[in-house]
């Protein structure tokens, strides 16, 4: 208590201070670091896709914790993959790599992650003529949600630098929908199209040393209450006394620090309110601009007994009253197929609650976070 009251008296000081005061993207070198998971668990079930006829081959995701690649290797993460999840095979290259339809582009995922039905083994497959190889999604307009920028918020990013942080640093706290893989490596692999806007080429560019960088506050059932939690933050890297968000502002130095928080306070939702003003909070005092993110999922609502989109209006709600952005992720996923989320089921074949973001409801995330960006720095 004594902790929030501290930050609350520097916050409303600040804030005082402040009011009175292209094309495709090219892939840099360092895209290519190699980003090989430790797979969790084989899944030892029946195979479950089902394939319409003799041309439709298909694989099931067998191993928890897989990702699609934007090559046939473990470098430029796309996309996370589901257990139990089917797709339509389209071949193989010559090693040990298979190629699939992944929303309406395509990507590689390693033999080992998946299986194919009985009788089919991975040499039958097609191999792939590599120069037709489309990984990159069709491009798409800036989804509804891009929030308004206030002077005061300007004002903070300019001073940040002065302040020592950095000025093309942007860095993220939240949940497995906010992990490297499937948020900045999918942006820095090139496999979110920037076509259909030029100037967020611009952008991207401003912040590419941020894109490579996998944040220290982000992992999958993250928490608003973790993110102030030592035992939650990397030992290697934090201090002893430090949470993952107060890490994370430490090490990366970040002017612009997306919070997106929600989808694991399915059944904490009652103490989300004081855990993200805190969040805010802790942001401010660093001299970062923080900016919220509503989410796409309902779970604590379906699954935890709060009334529809609780969190989401929180969410709103603490970003009007510290006048902070809110990128309304919420209201671009619900014009996307599936509400911007993976169809998902469990051991017996059953739709289970959606929360992991499929490859349109990826896309239209990043493509909310460069226009937010661009407004916030100018670029």
């Amino acid at each position: 208590m004594q902790e929030k009251n501290l930050l609350k008296h520097r916050v409303m000081g600040l804030a005082a201070l402040l009011i009175t005061a292209t094309s495709t993207i090219a892939t840099p070198a360092s895209a290519a670091v190699s980003f090989k998971p430790t797979f969790k668990t084989q899944l030892h079930i029946p195979f479950q896709c089902k394939e319409s006829g003799p041309d439709d081959t298909q694989f099931m995701v067998d191993v928890d914790s897989s990702f699609a690649y934007k090559t046939n290797s473990w470098k430029q993460p796309v996309g996370r993959l589901i257990k139990f999840q089917c797709y339509k095979v389209i071949g193989r290259d010559n090693t040990e790599f298979v190629l699939f339809n992944y929303g309406d582009s395509q990507a590689w995922v390693p033999r080992s992650a998946v299986r194919l039905r009985a009788n089919l083994d991975y040499s039958a497959l097609p191999p792939v003529d590599l120069k037709k190889v489309n990984t990159t999604a069709t491009p798409m307009p800036i989804p509804k949600g891009v929030p308004a920028i206030s002077a005061a918020m300007k004002k903070l990013y300019a001073a940040a630098a002065k302040n020592g942080r950095d000025p093309r640093g942007v860095s993220v706290i939240g949940d497995c929908n906010s992990e490297w893989p499937v948020y900045f490596g999918r942006l820095l692999a090139g496999a979110t199209s920037l076509s259909a806007n030029a100037k967020l080429s611009k952008t991207f560019q401003q912040f590419l040393p941020s894109f490579g960088r996998a944040s220290l506050a982000t992992q999958g059932s993250f928490t608003s209450n973790m993110a102030f939690d030592p035992t939650w933050a990397d030992p290697k890297k934090c201090q002893g006394n430090e949470g993952p968000l107060g890490c994370e502002l430490r090490t990366s130095r970040a002017s612009i620090m997306l919070i997106s928080l929600g989808t694991g306070d399915t059944f904490t939702w009652q103490t989300f309110e004081p855990n993200l003003s805190m969040a805010v909070e802790t942001a401010l005092v660093a001299g970062a601009v923080p900016v919220l993110l509503t989410k796409a999922d309902m779970l604590e609502a379906h699954q935890g007994g709060a009334s529809i989109d609780f969190i989401n209006n929180i969410i709103r709600s603490v970003g009007t009253k510290y006048g902070v952005p809110v990128i309304d992720f919420a209201l671009a996923a619900s014009n996307l197929p599936n509400g911007g989320l993976m169809e998902e089921h469990d051991a017996s074949g059953q739709k289970t609650e959606p929360f992991h973001l499929n490859q349109q409801g990826m896309d239209a995330r990043i493509l909310l976070t460069l226009q937010t960006l661009n407004a916030i720095s100018g670029k």
